[in-house]
């Protein structure tokens, strides 16, 4: 063995037993993406979970599944439970008369309702009830509970943005320790929360466009996110409806993007959640995302194009993702009915970060920046 041998093995050693690695030996892995384990194109598809959900809703009790979900597990990213690399998500399912205890955490996380009336989401002293299609946020660092009120199950899915708060060793921090405070009387903890906000209290105070009371305070809990904590299914449709006269974007069609109403910005600091209307014959470019998106079929059925040949065929209450970096397109394959997707994005950690980038392939094969 050459001394030149001997001496980088001797240097290898050395390194490895003070924690250094010598970065030609890691180049490969640093510089090759072949190398990286990432989220892929995926799809979950409604037919396949429901029954699963329904077996685990008579077999596994809240009491021992704490909340009763089935996570969306990207196979790229296994053994991780993770959607992508910063969205962690589920499905859920409440049966009449079922509830979770209050709790909070650092990591934002919503609800979007997929079925069933009676369902809710109590946050910071509102009682947020459920229908189909409506979001219900519980921002970071707010107090919150779920449960049902009517006489059939309720099944919503779960978006939260655990694996960024996880890879910044802030995740899952959890309380239990909620207390509250009558006057002149000592704290006493509760495992449910004590409704204190009217009903429909977000609505009532949040929910016409370009309008903000001034005469109340808008911090609601430790939040830094949007005071409004549900979204109305309703509004965005009337919200999409009101956009059909104007010129469609070319890749992504009609969209909106649910707010913070009292800073114009997103509801989370990390997370964009919005919704897309595809109309019949509408025929979307190619385009390309820096950022991760999280899609649920609320209306239609149709399929995603990538650039790969591959494709995901998807119907309603289906959820699939489409990853940093993918050439994709959806498609609306109901000649006479719209397409409505909800949407989540990392979109705004990749703004802040500075890498957010977007490009759009043209009918030419033209790539253009956006």
């Amino acid at each position: 063995m050459s001394t030149v041998v001997q001496e980088r093995e001797s240097l290898t050693k050395n390194s490895r037993q003070l924690g250094l690695t010598e970065y030609w030996v890691e180049r490969e892995i640093i510089e090759n993406p072949a190398n990286r384990t990432t989220a892929v194109p995926f799809v979950w598809h409604w037919k396949d979970i429901q029954p699963l959900l329904a077996k685990a809703s008579d077999i596994v009790p809240m009491e021992e599944a704490y909340r009763r979900a089935l996570l969306f597990s990207n196979p790229g990213l296994a053994p991780k439970a993770w959607m992508t690399t910063t969205i962690y998500g589920g499905c859920s399912w409440y049966n009449p008369g079922e509830s979770a205890e209050v709790h909070r955490h650092p990591p934002s996380a919503s609800r979007f309702v997929l079925q069933g009336n009676g369902g809710w989401t109590a946050v910071e002293g509102e009682k947020c009830m459920m229908a189909r299609g409506d979001l219900i946020l519980t921002p970071n660092g707010t107090w919150h509970n779920h449960g049902n009120d009517g006489n059939e199950p309720v099944i919503w899915v779960d978006i939260l943005d655990l694996p960024l708060a996880e890879n910044l060793n802030n995740s899952w921090v959890m309380e239990y320790d909620y207390y509250e405070v009558k006057s002149g009387e000592k704290a006493v903890q509760r495992t449910t929360q004590t409704i204190t906000k009217t009903d429909d209290y977000s609505v009532k105070t949040y929910s016409v466009g370009g309008i903000k009371p001034t005469f109340m305070d808008h911090q609601r809990g430790l939040s830094t996110g949007s005071p409004m904590f549900v979204y109305r299914w309703a509004d965005a449709v009337k919200a999409l409806n009101n956009l059909r006269e104007f010129e469609p974007d070319p890749c992504g069609g009609h969209s909106i993007e649910y707010i913070n109403p009292i800073t114009g910005g997103t509801v989370v600091p990390t997370l964009s959640f919005g919704v897309y209307m595809h109309e019949a014959g509408f025929q979307a470019d190619f385009q390309r995302k820096t950022s991760s998106t999280v899609y649920c079929v609320i209306q239609g059925k149709g399929r995603t194009e990538m650039d790969n040949g591959k494709v995901m065929e998807w119907d309603e209450n289906d959820v699939f993702v489409v990853p940093s970096g993918t050439w994709y397109r959806h498609v609306n394959t109901d000649p006479s009915n719209d397409l409505m997707l909800y949407a989540v994005s990392d979109e705004p950690t990749l703004t802040k970060l500075g890498f957010f980038v977007r490009h759009r392939r043209l009918a030419d094969g033209t790539i253009v920046a956006r």
